[in-house]
């Protein structure tokens, strides 16, 4: 029996000083465009999980994480979410990739602009009551 193959995509929740989160809106990816989302991209094989969210944080938004730890995992049909809440960063966050993002800013985590990946509430609702997982198959 053939074993099932899957996406594993890793996002960094980066907050700033206010509380504020960093978000990117995509733009040519072929998935979820013009919706905005944290930091985040395919891992690599034989990365470690943590590794691909400091990558693609470095990739995308031009930022240094020194420190996170996980905070959700989010399956969905074709795959897992996984998010990480990063601890300490540094840099200025600046668009990394203009080719796949056309916007960055700094929101309210409480009040999302409606044009946010639909994943995106329900992981900050699982994160504020200190739970770590919720199916979206």
């Amino acid at each position: 029996m053939p074993r099932d193959t899957f996406v594993i995509v890793v996002h960094a929740l980066v907050f700033n000083a206010s509380g504020h989160l960093l978000l990117l809106r995509r733009t040519n990816t072929g998935v979820m465009d013009g919706l905005s989302a944290p930091p985040g991209g395919h891992r690599q094989p034989n990365e470690r999980l943590l590794d691909t969210a400091i990558r693609e944080s470095r990739e995308e938004a031009c930022i240094n994480i020194t420190a996170a730890h996980p905070v959700a995992a989010l399956p969905f049909a074709t795959g897992i979410n996984f998010l990480f809440q990063a601890t300490d960063w540094h840099g200025t966050p600046q668009i990394g990739e203009p080719s796949r993002c056309d916007h960055l800013c700094f929101v309210n985590p409480r009040a999302l602009p409606t044009s946010t990946v639909p994943w995106l509430a329900p992981a900050l609702a699982l994160r504020n009551q200190g739970r770590w997982y919720k199916d979206f198959t």
